[in-house]
C-alpha cells in the first residue's frame, strides 16, 4: 500500500517577510498621520466657516440696530444693494408673524447647493420695539470639495509611502542578509562534500560574528571528536586483532593433526584465557563509554577510604610480595564516594604502580582530605621517572608510553583511563607527577549529586 508523505511547506521568505512588514508599518504610520492632518484641516475649516458667519451676522445686528426705522427703508435698500456682495451666501429675514422683510433674489449668485452651513439671529430695530427673524447660509461646496481633494492626496500619499519603504525595505534587508546567504553556501558545500571547514565571514559583523565563532568552534569540537574516534576504533581494532589472531592460530595448529585430549585441554584453556583478557577489553570500553555518556557515580553517605583501600591490600598483596614489594597506607578520608568506583580506580592504580616499582621498594597509597587540590587519594611508587612529555597523555585510552608495556602484554592500556573516567564521574579530575625518586598519579573528587 502506497504511503503518501506529508508535503513539505516551502520556507518563508525573511527578506519578503520583513519588507512586507515595513511596508505595513510605514502605512499605519502614514495612515495615522493622514487622518490627524484631515481632521484637523477640517477643524480649521468649520471654524474659519463659523468665524465668517459670526462676522457677517455681528454686521446685520450692528446695521439694523443703528439704521432699521419703520419710516424709512434705508435698512431694506442697503441690504438689497449690498445683495451682489453676498455670492455664494443666501440671507433671509422674517417678521415675527412669518411674513418676508427681505429675501435675497433667487438668481444664480444665490443659489446654493445642498451642502450650507446655516446661523440663525434675531435683529432689533434702533429703537429696539420691532425685531425680525433672520438666518444666513453660507455655501460649503467648495470647501467640501477640497477636503475631499485632500483626502484622496493623503490616501495617495500613504499607499506611495507604503510601496516605497516595502521596496526600499527589501532592498536594504536584501543586501543586509548576503552575508547569511554566504554563509548558507558555505555550509550547503559542506554537507554536500562531508568536509567540514570554518565558516568566513566576508565582513565582520557584530551580529554574525559570534554565530560563526560558536559554529567554528563547534566544527574544531566535531574534528577533534572525529579524530578520537577514528584513533579509538583503530586502537580497539589492534587490541582485538591480536588475540583473535592467536586463537586462530592455536585452534588452527590443534586441528592440524590428531591431539590427545590432555593436549587439547591445554589449548583451550590458553584460549580461554585470550577470551577472558578480550571480555575484559570489551567491558573496560562498555564502561568508558557509560561515563562518556555522562554516566554519574552513586554517592549517599561518607565513607571511610582507609577501610575501602585496606581491603583492596588483601587482593593484591600477593603480587606485590611476588615482586618484593611492600603496601603503605598513608592518612584517613571519609568522604561519600562509590565505594565499587573508588576501589576499582584505586586497584587499577595499585597495579600500574606495582608494575613499575623498584623491586624491595614500597608503594604508598595517600588519603588526602583537603588543601589546595582538594579530596584525593594517589599512588606512589619508586620506579623509573617517566618522561614530563609523556605524562599527559598517561590518561589517554590504549596508551603506553615505553616499552615495558608492550612487554606486559597482559595490559590493554585502559587502566588509567578508567581512572580518570571514575573521577569524572564523582565531579573530580586526575593528576599525575614524576621525577627521579620515583612517580606519583591520582584522583581527585569534586561534588557529584548524589544518585
Amino acid at each position: 500500500m502506497a504511503t503518501h508523505e506529508p508535503r513539505r511547506r516551502a520556507p518563508h521568505s525573511v527578506v519578503r517577510r520583513l519588507a512586507l512588514q515595513l511596508g505595513l508599518g510605514v502605512a499605519l504610520l502614514l495612515g495615522a498621520i493622514s487622518v490627524v492632518v484631515y481632521l484637523g484641516v477640517q477643524t480649521l475649516q468649520e471654524q474659519a466657516q463659523s468665524r465668517i458667519l459670526g462676522i457677517k451676522v455681528q454686521k446685520l445686528v450692528e446695521t439694523s440696530s443703528a439704521m432699521w426705522r419703520p419710516e424709512n427703508q434705508d435698512f431694506l435698500h442697503l441690504l438689497q444693494t449690498n445683495a451682489v456682495k453676498r455670492q455664494g451666501s443666501r440671507l433671509q429675514l422674517l417678521h415675527p408673524d412669518g411674513s418676508a422683510f427681505y429675501l435675497d433674489p433667487h438668481d444664480e449668485a444665490h443659489t446654493l447647493s445642498p451642502q450650507v452651513r446655516s446661523r440663525s439671529f434675531e435683529l432689533r430695530s434702533a429703537d429696539g420695539q420691532r425685531s425680525l427673524r433672520g438666518r444666513f447660509d453660507v455655501d460649503i461646496a467648495e470647501d467640501e470639495q477640497r477636503q475631499q481633494t485632500l483626502a484622496r492626496l493623503l490616501a495617495l500619499a500613504t499607499a506611495a509611502g507604503a510601496l516605497v519603504s516595502a521596496g526600499l525595505g527589501f532592498a536594504v534587508v536584501r543586501h543586509g542578509l548576503r552575508p547569511l546567504s554566504q554563509l548558507a553556501r558555505q555550509t550547503q558545500a559542506m554537507s554536500a562534500g562531508r568536509q567540514l571547514a570554518h565558516l568566513q565571514l566576508s565582513a565582520r559583523s557584530a551580529e554574525l560574528a559570534p554565530l560563526v565563532d560558536q559554529f567554528n568552534e563547534l566544527i574544531d569540537r566535531l574534528e577533534a571528536g572525529r579524530a578520537q574516534l577514528e584513533a579509538f576504533n583503530a586502537d580497539v581494532a589492534h587490541e582485538l586483532r591480536t588475540p583473535l589472531t592467536a586463537l586462530i592460530g592455536k585452534t588452527e595448529l590443534a586441528l592440524s593433526r590428531p591431539r590427545a585430549a590432555p593436549e587439547l585441554a591445554r589449548t583451550l584453556a590458553s584460549n580461554l584465557e585470550d577470551l577472558g583478557r578480550m571480555a575484559s577489553v570489551v567491558n573496560d570500553m562498555l564502561f568508558l563509554a557509560r561515563a562518556d555518556g555522562g554516566l554519574r557515580a552513586r554517592v549517599d553517605a561518607p565513607r571511610n577510604l582507609g577501610l575501602l583501600i585496606t581491603e583492596l591490600f588483601e587482593y593484591h598483596e600477593a603480587d606485590a610480595a611476588e615482586r618484593g614489594l611492600r603496601l603503605a597506607l598513608e592518612g584517613e578520608l571519609m568522604l561519600p564516594v562509590d565505594e565499587r568506583l573508588v576501589q576499582r580506580g584505586v586497584s587499577n592504580l595499585l597495579s600500574n604502580a606495582c608494575r613499575y616499582a623498584a623491586p624491595g621498594s614500597t608503594v604508598r597509597v595517600k588519603l588526602a582530605a583537603g588543601g589546595a587540590d582538594g579530596p584525593g587519594v594517589s599512588v606512589a611508587n619508586e620506579g623509573p621517572p617517566i618522561p614530563e612529555a609523556a605524562l599527559p597523555r598517561l590518561f589517554d585510552r590504549f596508551y603506553r608510553g615505553d616499552s615495558a608495556r608492550h612487554r606486559e602484554g597482559m595490559h590493554a592500556g585502559l587502566g588509567l583511563s578508567i581512572v580518570a573516567a571514575i573521577a569524572r564521574m564523582h565531579g573530580g579530575d586526575v593528576w599525575a607527577r614524576s621525577a627521579a625518586d620515583g612517580t606519583e598519579v591520582g584522583m581527585r573528587f569534586g561534588t557529584a549529586p548524589a544518585g
